[in-house]
């Protein structure tokens, strides 16, 4: 047998750890998990993995031959600069229009829902419209654009920092109206056992989206076409009711 100098004989054997390693790589990849995030939290989300964008993010990959899960990231920008970079593999449940600041991130055009904001009360009847809002105590959460760009002049105004000071306010009579998004609303005060009543009509309603990260590309009309047969079939309302059907007598939110 000939021997090899001591030298070659190491570079040999990096190489070959070096290959493999690649090698392993390119298997990890592909055999593995999809990364989303989301900045929504309960009922969108949960610890649990059971919240309505976890269950259906899951359901939609599963039937186009992939699997992802769904992370939660509050850090809004810091989620679109990781999935920009590869780092995660997309995000769930965000504005149109990302992709302009994030060329590495593609939209799927299917809404994966609509975000509806409403005004919420004790009991009364909500209002449903921006200018039926003015002769009320309001309270909304710091930072909301959607509340803060189209509110008008109102009798009274409340900011809180998050949705159980939010629905505190409520409780205590401190303020008349609150406005949030749906779901978080009815979740947040069935939670803190507070009776609570939201517009049916929405003060703004936004087309909430999937992204992937252009290393995706091949997925997303495969993911498009998926979400549509869903709420075609009635599996996404299904899945809709499982997670939002004991906060109220209908999941039009999602729809």
């Amino acid at each position: 047998m000939v021997n090899m100098p001591t030298q070659w004989t190491k570079v040999t054997v990096f190489v070959a750890i070096l290959l493999g390693a690649v090698a392993g790589g390119g298997a990890a990849a592909a055999d593995g998990v999809l990364t989303l995030s989301t900045g929504m939290i309960a009922p969108w989300s949960n610890p649990e993995g059971t919240g309505f964008h976890q269950i259906l993010i899951r359901e939609v990959f599963v039937r186009v031959g992939a699997r992802a899960e769904v992370d939660v990231n509050l850090a809004s920008s810091r989620a679109f600069r990781l999935a920009d970079d590869g780092v995660t593999d997309g995000l769930a449940g965000r504005v149109a229009g990302m992709e302009k600041d994030f060329p590495n991130l593609i939209r799927v055009p299917e809404p994966m829902f609509f975000n509806d904001f409403v005004a919420c009360t004790a009991g009364e009847p909500p209002p449903q419209r921006w200018d039926e809002l003015a002769p009320h105590a309001v309270a909304h959460i710091i930072g909301w654009q959607i509340f803060e760009r189209n509110l008008p002049t109102v009798r009274d105004l409340a900011v809180a920092k998050d949705a159980v000071q939010l629905v505190g306010l409520l409780r205590a009579e401190r303020t008349e109206v609150i406005l949030h998004e749906r779901w978080q609303a009815l979740w947040q005060a069935k939670s803190m056992n507070q009776p609570i009543k939201c517009g049916q009509t929405p003060l703004a309603r936004v087309p909430m989206y999937i992204y992937l990260n252009r290393k995706h590309e091949g997925l997303v009309d495969k993911v498009a076409a998926e979400l549509g047969r869903m709420k075609d079939d009635g599996s996404y309302q299904a899945l809709a009711e499982q997670v939002f059907g004991g906060l109220g007598t209908s999941v039009t939110g999602v729809k």
